[in-house]
């Protein structure tokens, strides 16, 4: 799946960094932090796929990162 958005990073039981989509739904990134790190309140397209269930964050559905492009 594609999906655009901006990346911010959440201070929260240890960090993690979360995808706000363009239409208002947030995923929670799963993939290299320092390629997130860099991409850190930006605009990005972000291709990869959902994993089953919810993780840690509980911050919204899990996005397995495949390609991420800022836009």
């Amino acid at each position: 799946m594609k999906v655009t958005g901006t990346v911010e990073f959440v201070d929260l039981e240890g960090g993690f960094f979360r995808l706000t989509a363009d239409d208002g739904r947030r995923y929670v990134l799963l993939g290299s932090r320092g390629e997130l790190k860099g991409a850190k309140g930006t605009r990005v397209e972000v291709e990869g796929s959902l994993d089953e269930g919810v993780g840690i964050a509980m911050s919204g559905p899990q996005l397995r990162v495949e390609k991420l492009r800022r836009i």
